[in-house]
């Protein structure tokens, strides 16, 4: 009520306002016309400047376009440019002040919501997904953000429920379709996946990232032919795509391409440098080839980002354990294990560490940690078995 009369008030104001000064409108239209181009002119800046890589440039001229112009898409661009940009925590911040300050506004709800996504708060995005429905009620982008938080919580099965009530209520709407083949893969269902992703594709034809998923699925149903083709598309449609040259890498790495797979993979980190998930794509392929020089300097890549890759820091404690690095593997290995505390391979290596530094009651306490958490069939257990009886036997 109260934005009604506000407006009501302006209106009026407007009207006698006009009576007579008409010429004096004048100014105000050349200042609107005037801000519309700067505002143009901005963003034009901007994409220049996200295209050539110059990201902090591109973030300076978003931000002065959206100062100019007040207007939502230029923010959603934005925040958009952030999240590709793997700058997930400042797009988090860009869209939290956008939702502060509009609270009725459903478009910061979903805004703040994929923000939150992107940065993997998940719990988050959940809370914000719940506010968002209670705003709109049974509303589509309400149960896609729902949807994606609970299967970034690991409520996949619930996830998966969110985002076909999404898709029920848009059939057309191909980021629906999409959020539900990504949550499908994440529990190993390919083929329904890859038919979600089809529609995204029929819905969307000049959608990039709709034919990427496709490819993925595609290989990863071992239709290599027809995930070359998608891929190769998507590529078409978006030549600087991160994500469409990394799953061409691993297409080829399938294919047993490993040049191809290289060139590929080295593409998608161009593109798309703050993804630590390419980054130890690129390390593997280089490991692969025996090429550890290089594969130890991608996997401190993966490493460095934020969040890092988890397996890069098992991959890289591996390679420097292999080349007697015990003081820098220790500190990966050591990193490795808070972030995934049930993972027994972490702490076979660490032990090898530890062995080799003649830390021996260390040794015998991680290997046995490795043995608690391996499977009964994991080819390594004998091995750390004879690792603690030669430890033993070496403190006596």
């Amino acid at each position: 009520m109260f934005r009604l009369r506000l407006a009501l008030v302006l209106g009026l104001a407007a009207s006698f306002g006009s009576a007579g000064c008409g010429p004096q409108q004048h100014p105000a239209k050349h200042a609107k016309k005037d801000s519309k181009h700067e505002t143009k002119t901005l963003l034009q800046q901007a994409r220049e400047a996200a295209n050539s890589g110059d990201y902090d440039e591109a973030d300076k001229k978003y931000a002065d376009a959206y100062t100019a112009s007040k207007q939502f898409d230029v923010l959603e661009e934005r925040v958009d440019f952030l999240i590709h940009a793997g700058r997930a925590a400042a797009a988090v911040d860009v869209a939290k002040g956008y939702y502060d300050g509009n609270m009725s506004d459903a478009k910061g709800y979903a805004l703040y919501a994929d923000a939150l996504l992107a940065a993997g708060k998940g719990q988050e995005a959940l809370e914000v997904a719940n506010q968002l429905l209670e705003l709109k009620g049974d509303d589509a982008v309400g149960h896609e953000k729902k949807g994606r938080a609970l299967v970034l919580v690991d409520k996949a099965d619930d996830g998966i429920e969110e985002l076909r009530k999404a898709v029920k209520l848009d059939s057309k709407g191909s980021a629906y379709h999409l959020a539900l083949g990504n949550a499908l893969v994440k529990v190993g269902k390919v083929d329904e996946a890859a038919l979600e992703f089809q529609d995204a594709v029929k819905n969307a034809p000049d959608d990039a990232e709709a034919y990427t998923m496709l490819g993925m699925a595609k290989r990863n149903q071992n239709e290599l032919d027809d995930a070359k083709a998608a891929l190769d598309k998507a590529i078409e449609l978006d030549p600087r795509s991160g994500r469409a040259y990394f799953e061409l890498g691993l297409l080829y790495n399938v294919q047993k391409k490993q040049a191809e797979a290289e060139v590929a993979l080295s593409k998608a980190v161009q593109l798309s440098p703050n993804e630590s998930l390419f980054w130890y794509a690129y390390g593997e392929i280089y490991r692969l080839q025996e090429r550890f020089d290089e594969a130890i300097s991608a996997y401190k890549k993966a490493v460095d980002i934020d969040p890092p890759y988890p397996k890069a820091l098992t991959k890289l404690g591996l390679l420097l354990t292999e080349r007697k690095q015990y003081d820098d593997a220790e500190v990966v290995l050591t990193q490795a294990v808070r972030k995934e505390p049930k993972n027994a391979v972490n702490y076979l290596q660490l032990g090898v560490v530890y062995a080799a530094k003649r830390q021996n009651k260390l040794a015998i306490e991680t290997y046995q940690k490795f043995l608690d958490l391996a499977p009964k069939t994991d080819p390594d257990r004998g091995r750390a078995k004879d690792a603690i009886n030669e430890l033993k036997a070496r403190k006596n």
